[in-house]
């Protein structure tokens, strides 16, 4: 199964095309925008670790395998996140779906909702270290089924 590349000059691209929607939507009463598919909630000052942006995060993560060339997707799988109230804290987990050869779903370790993407990071970047980590845990993830797959067929 082939790997997830993130091509980060086409990340920013799309991901600035999302803030400058974002931030002139207010200027923007077109009737061409009503009905639309909404697009993920990112501005200059977004701060994806502040309580209520599960919903723009992971529309982040799943819009971004559909745009051509920003994140790909291995072959027959994807990535998702997932976010969780704990009861203390918000945590969250990256789930890998796999469709074929069997549908199966594979999660991450769970983190606190504070540690997602990079320390500090806003807008631009905190959405780029966002799309990072999900490639780097979804190739984690796949590395561990591969893994589990060797050994079940070595011992079988």
């Amino acid at each position: 199964m082939t790997s997830f590349t993130l091509n980060e000059e086409a990340a920013r691209d799309w991901v600035t095309s999302l803030i400058v929607a974002y931030e002139l939507a207010d200027l923007d009463t077109g009737p061409e925008l009503s009905g639309a598919d909404p697009m993920p909630n990112i501005g200059l000052a977004w701060r994806p670790r502040e309580p209520g942006q599960e919903d723009a995060v992971a529309d982040l993560v799943r819009r971004a395998q559909h745009q051509s060339g920003v994140l790909a997707a291995a072959e027959s799988a994807e990535v998702a996140i997932m976010f969780v109230d704990d009861g203390d804290d918000w945590s969250y987990h990256f789930l890998l779906h796999v469709r074929s050869p069997v549908p199966v779903t594979l999660a991450f370790t769970p983190k606190e909702v504070c540690r997602i993407g990079d320390d500090s990071a806003i807008g631009l970047d905190a959405a780029i270290g966002i799309l990072r980590e999900a490639t780097q845990t979804a190739n984690a993830l796949l590395e561990q089924l591969n893994a589990f797959v060797k050994a079940t067929v070595r011992d079988a």
